[in-house]
Formats: structure tokens, C-alpha cells, sequence
């Protein structure tokens, strides 16, 4: 069986690493036979993994809402689906592309991965989500995966929503007592507007700021794009803070990690639940990332995150940070979507 994955590689990499998680598995376990293409953030996350002849977009290959099928990263894809010759094509946060397969390539199955607000999300116009959904619903399964079940709106030919899916070195991650703290500022920092960048640059000085009043540990900041680094680099970093220029592998930092300081994305959520490690998750970024987030705490209720808003006095950020790393990992009941996404797919 060969498969074929396209995945969204802007602002960040929730659109990457999961179908990457679900490639390595049926290359692995299956025997299938697998290739992947994204682009910009997704494909660093490729070369980490990896992955080998990587195509570069070109700003006019792409916009807010993916790729453009008829410039020249679309006609790349195309001509990669003729020569590879794909059994099935997995995409994720492509809808332009998903409409396009679709019309030049009839006989390929084709299945989307989702976020549950690609399918229902009351704070976008609902013009927007009839056109998203109406171009993912072109695609033969629709794998919903995240942390709220959604219901099929009546046009998917095959519909199924399940717990988010995890990358496979989650599962064996084995956590140890340690003083080191990792600030986890996401992928989400390129092709974002300048309210969303100044908020993860403001965690970040956030953090620095804490690790002068707790001197016995040491916090990492993990910046997944240089723009980030860049900025936070030029102001005086203390001596117990480590700047990372780039994404450190996850099962790395879920292992030394004491505690850990995130955004409230979906894909680090699931995680943090599945693992039980101490976690401050912050409300960050522009209303509608908030909205979203704020949803995505609200339907884990996991006792070992706790939520905050960047504005939070000092003081109470550091009380809550002493207070955290003195904790256990809580009992892991989170179950991953990995095995319902991969039945699905070999089922077709």
C-alpha cells in the first residue's frame, strides 16, 4: 500500500506532526510505503525526521488558508501523485488542494485530517465553514481527531471523530524528577500576526523573568523559528536560562521536564494529559486563538494543567511555578485517536 501525505507546514506544526505520526506507523507496523510533502515550519519537521527530497514553497505557492493547486507547488503534487502513484492521499489543513485531487484524480482515495473547529466552529462566519467543509467533504474519510467529539454535519461520505492522535515517542516517554523547566513556545510563530508573535515573545520574557527569583532550576526556552530567537536573544538572558534556536525532540524535554510552560494547542494538550506532567497552559495570542483555546482547557479538565493569561503578575507566576514542580505526574487516562485513525485508513 502506498500513501501519500500533504500537510499544512504554516503558522505551526499541529497540521504536521500528527500525520507524520500516522505515516511512521503504517511505514513501521504495516510495511506501507510512504512519502510526505509540506512545506515552510513542516518541513524542518520533515528533515527531522528523515525525510528526504524536500520541496521549498514559494511565497506565491500558498495563502492564508494553504496551497494554491494551479501555481507551481500544486503542479509539483500533482506530478508527484502520477509518478508515486498513491494508493491513498492523506491531507491535513489543505481544503484548496483536497477540491482539486478530487477533480484531477477520481480514482485516488483521499483522506482529510481534521481539527474539530475545521468542522464546527461558531466563532468563524458561517460562509467560511460551509466552504471548508463542502471542499473536505470531497475527500472519501474525514478523520476528525482532538479534544471534543464532533457530530457529522450530514456531508461526508465517511465521517469519524476521535481523541487527538499523538506522535509515537509519546508513548514511551518516562518522566524523572529534575530541576529543568521547559518553556515549549510552539511552532505557530511564522506566517502569524504581529499580536500572535508579540505574545509568544512576551511568555518567553515571562519565563526569563521568573528564573531570576527561582535560581535552583534551570529554564529552557524552546524557539521553533528564528524570528522568535532572534527577539528574545537581543534581551539579557540569565545565566540559568538555556535559549533553543530550534524544535528539541518532545520525548527529550517530556523526560527532563520538572515542569512545563505551553500554549494551549491542541496537539501539546493531548499530550500533557496523556502524560501527567505539571503544566502551565497560557491563553495566548489574537481572539480567535484564544477562543479556541480556552475551549480546548475547558474539554480536557486535566488536573495537572493549569491555566493562566499572559498579563499574570510575576509574583503569582513564580508562586505557581514553585508550587507545580513540587508535584507527581497525575494518572494517565487520556487515550490517543492513533489506533481508530489507522483502522480507518487501512480500510480503505
Amino acid at each position: 500500500m502506498k500513501i501519500l501525505g500533504i500537510f499544512r507546514g504554516f503558522p505551526g506544526l499541529g497540521r504536521v506532526v500528527s500525520g507524520v505520526a500516522l505515516l511512521e506507523t503504517l511505514r513501521d507496523k504495516y510495511d506501507c510505503e510512504i512519502k510526505c510533502i509540506s512545506y515552510l515550519q513542516g518541513n524542518r519537521y520533515l528533515e527531522s525526521h528523515g525525510f528526504e527530497d524536500i520541496r521549498e514553497a514559494i511565497p506565491m505557492d500558498y495563502c492564508s488558508i494553504g496551497l494554491l493547486p494551479t501555481n507551481k507547488m500544486g503542479q509539483y503534487i500533482h506530478q508527484t501523485i502520477r509518478t508515486f502513484n498513491p494508493n491513498v492521499v492523506l491531507i491535513d489543513g489543505e481544503p484548496l488542494l483536497t477540491h482539486s485531487l478530487r477533480i484531477s484524480h477520481p480514482n485516488i482515495k483521499i483522506a482529510v485530517l481534521l481539527n474539530p473547529a475545521d468542522v464546527r466552529n461558531d466563532e468563524n462566519d458561517k460562509e467560511s465553514m460551509d466552504y471548508f467543509n463542502t471542499l473536505y467533504a470531497c475527500a472519501d474519510l474525514a478523520i476528525v481527531h482532538g479534544l471534543r467529539k464532533i457530530i457529522d454535519n450530514g456531508t461526508y461520505r465517511d465521517f469519524v471523530s476521535t481523541n487527538t492522535i499523538l506522535r509515537p515517542e509519546i508513548m514511551s516517554v518516562y518522566h524523572k524528577t529534575s530541576k529543568n523547566i521547559y518553556c515549549v513556545l510552539g511552532g505557530g510563530t511564522v506566517n502569524v500576526g504581529h499580536q500572535f508573535a508579540a505574545s509568544t515573545i512576551a511568555l518567553a520574557e515571562l519565563c526569563q523573568q521568573a528564573a531570576v527569583l527561582m535560581p535552583d532550576y534551570t529554564m529552557h526556552i524552546i524557539c521553533s523559528s528564528s524570528n522568535i530567537y532572534d527577539a528574545i536573544n537581543e534581551n539579557y538572558t540569565p545565566n540559568n536560562v538555556v535559549l533553543h534556536s530550534h524544535v528539541l525532540n518532545a520525548s527529550d524535554y517530556y523526560n527532563d521536564a520538572c515542569l512545563i510552560i505551553t500554549r494551549s494547542g491542541r496537539n501539546t494538550l493531548s499530550e500533557l494529559a496523556f502524560l501527567g506532567i505539571p503544566a502551565i497552559s497560557v491563553i495566548t495570542g489574537d481572539d480567535y486563538r484564544r477562543k479556541e483555546q480556552t475551549q480546548n482547557l475547558k474539554a480536557i479538565n486535566s488536573d495537572n494543567i493549569k491555566a493562566i493569561l499572559t498579563n499574570i503578575d510575576l509574583v503569582e507566576f513564580v508562586a505557581l511555578c514553585k508550587k507545580l514542580v513540587d508535584t507527581s505526574c497525575a494518572q494517565r487516562t487520556f487515550i490517543p485517536g492513533n489506533d481508530t485513525a489507522i483502522r480507518k485508513i487501512l480500510s480503505m
